[in-house]
């Protein structure tokens, strides 16, 4: 997650900038478009869906208000390849993709993508920045197993060699100054794949992930920032960047020498 690697093992890549809602944002969608073809994101979609709200306070004579169903809208701007995309909502834009090559090259494109929203929009100010990596471990050589591959902290029992494994889960939560850190470690059998609630619309993953039905482990590590700022997008920057910071260290902390290696 620093320089690229040769067989690097991360195979999905999220950024998120929550800002302040706007709620007429269908009028500005047709500028928008146009700025997100130039830069190379013609794929184009819309999607609308139910989202459920939940009424503040009671309703006449102490009775429950009744939750209400109101249609919302995003956006969706992909590459041609259908590996990285952006996807705007009301009040948040991410970038997606399994196409990962170095967190410069990342974090250029979503800052690009913020700058051509903001010169739209003309932002008040930014309430969230989250980073999120997916990174998959599989021992490929003879031999090989998961304990060459990962400290002893997060393997659990999960090579205790008794039973069939069903799945072993670490997570561990930090705070810090830049941030709250969560990082998780799943290990099971079965294909590589991403959590439920990443599946709908994430761009396709990279086929030498997923061709191997083995046990693997997922290093799914996450830092966000939850703090209203004045949109300034030099301080995104300096936030992401502190929050990949974070994440590198937390991943260093998780894998091995020995993978380190097998990677580069």
């Amino acid at each position: 997650m620093g320089k690229k690697l040769t067989n690097a093992p991360v195979y999905y890549t999220v950024a998120q900038v929550r800002f302040n809602p706007v709620l007429d944002l269908d009028g500005y969608i047709a500028a928008i478009q146009s700025k997100m073809r130039e830069a190379h994101f013609p794929d184009y979609k819309k999607e609308v869906f139910q989202q459920l709200v939940l009424p503040f306070g009671g309703g006449e004579q102490g009775q429950m208000a009744a939750p209400t169903v109101t249609p919302q809208a995003r956006y969706q701007f992909g590459d041609i390849a259908g590996r990285t995309l952006f996807l705007l909502e009301t009040n948040a834009l991410s970038l997606q993709t399994t196409n990962y090559e170095t967190f410069e090259t990342f974090s250029e494109i979503l800052l690009k993508g913020l700058s051509m929203l903001h010169d739209a929009l003309r932002l008040d100010f930014v309430e969230r920045i989250g980073l999120r990596y997916l990174d998959a471990v599989q021992p490929s050589k003879d031999g090989e197993t998961l304990r060459e591959f990962l400290v002893p902290e997060v393997l659990g029992l999960a090579l205790r060699g008794e039973g069939q494994l069903q799945h072993s889960v670490s997570e561990t939560v930090v705070s810090m100054a830049a941030g709250q850190l969560v990082s998780r470690v799943l290990i099971r059998h079965g294909h590589v794949g991403l959590p439920l609630e990443l599946g709908g619309f994430a761009p396709a993953i990279d086929p030498r992930f997923t061709q191997r039905e083995s046990l693997h482990a997922i290093v799914d590590t996450d830092a966000s920032i939850g703090q209203r700022e004045a949109f300034d997008l030099s301080k995104v920057e300096a936030r992401l960047t502190a929050l990949h910071d974070e994440i590198v260290k937390s991943f260093n902390a998780t894998v091995t020498d020995h993978a380190r290696a097998s990677w580069a």
